[in-house]
């Protein structure tokens, strides 16, 4: 894939504080790229480099191939949608929408086509004349993208514009924007710290940390192959157990546990005598389902409905609990009861060592 932003060595302080430290990445032509993390992680500080709004300490950006650390934010072929929308309350839509293309010089005619093809495709046509006051979040939120994809830009920065949207609501504009980017083809870059937003909608996630990145990878690597400890713990909810390396080869090793159990699993780079923790999700365990590679027994102490799946938590013979999620595929199925004895299994291949 060619790339269109490429960021290299990139750090940017604010005194003594480092926000951005010696960062480099690419972003591909025509992909729904994440910047993921906590709140400070320097997420937005480089979103707002790329968009022109910072300068950085050291390092270049460049934009296809030309550096463009040094253009202004308004010479650049890149718009911004904020968190807040940022429309203007004393235009109707269309005037929204229209504002930037007649201070690109746009002819009449051709900021008349683009308005409506924008309205189309946001699928706001027949609201042209309201005013944002008049419009529901989700609303405005279709107006900011709409304007922000008028003067076609070659990429789309998003700053967690879905935060101030409730819970279905930001599931229905997650589709949308979705499909927006496949329809336009234009690069979204976009900002968020919902790990299952990022997980959704991206072709590929950068998790951040301390202003540095933790992996960088598509939504499924992320998530069943995290780099270390903070990813596995940031990107959904997993079980870590302490472990020691009791004996390793080229592919393998063989790691205790606090199960009363030794584990085989792919060796990443530990040896012989390493302390290290061990990274087992949720839902890769069975719960009195058919025997796998790891089978052991505990109790129920904590159960927890949430519609789709239970939480449960189990407490394994010899002290160690886990927590274990269960779908419920179907209607009214037995659930497990507090103080019930069970059988818990999980392949080798689930389970991931990181270091400690």
């Amino acid at each position: 894939m060619k790339e269109i932003i490429q960021i290299k060595n990139m750090s940017k302080s604010y005194g003594s504080y480092q926000a951005i430290k010696d960062i480099s990445l690419d972003i591909y032509h025509n992909e729904f790229f994440t910047l993921l993390g906590p709140s400070g992680c320097g997420k937005t500080t480089l979103l707002r480099t790329i968009a022109g709004f910072e300068t950085p300490t050291s390092g270049t950006i460049k934009l296809h191939g030309q550096d463009i650390q040094d253009l202004p934010a308004h010479k650049r072929r890149v718009n911004t949608v904020f968190q807040n929308y940022a429309l203007f309350p004393h235009m109707n839509l269309a005037e929204n929408i229209d504002f930037g293309l007649r201070m690109l010089d746009w002819s009449a005619d051709e900021r008349a086509q683009q308005v409506g093809e924008m309205l189309d495709l946001v699928h706001m046509k027949q609201f042209a004349k309201r005013m944002p006051s008049q419009l529901s979040g989700g609303q405005q939120q279709r107006i900011a993208l709409a304007r922000a994809l008028a003067p076609q830009p070659e990429v789309l920065l998003l700053d967690e514009p879905l935060s101030a949207l409730d819970h279905k609501l930001r599931q229905d504009m997650r589709d949308e924007l979705q499909a927006l980017q496949r329809e336009t083809g234009i690069t979204f870059v976009f900002v968020t710290h919902d790990q299952e937003e990022a997980l959704a909608m991206s072709d590929r996630i950068c998790l951040l940390a301390h202003g540095e990145i933790q992996q960088l990878s598509d939504s499924i690597d992320i998530y069943e192959n995290p780099n270390n400890k903070f990813v596995a713990d940031f990107i959904g909810e997993t079980n870590f157990m302490p472990v020691s390396v009791k004996d390793r080869s080229d592919d393998a090793i063989v790691v205790d546990t606090p199960l009363g159990i030794d584990i085989k699993v792919a060796n990443t780079g530990f040896k012989k005598g390493d302390e290290a923790t061990l990274s087992l999700r949720p839902e890769k365990i069975s719960i009195n389902a058919k025997d796998l590679d790891v089978n052991i027994e505990g109790e129920v102490i904590h159960h927890r409905y949430m519609g789709g799946y239970t939480h449960y938590t189990v407490r394994v013979d010899g002290g160690h609990e886990l927590r274990v999620s269960r779908g419920n595929e179907i209607s009214n199925d037995i659930r497990f009861k507090l103080n019930e004895r069970v059988r818990l299994s999980f392949a080798y291949a689930s389970a991931r060592v990181l270091a400690a």
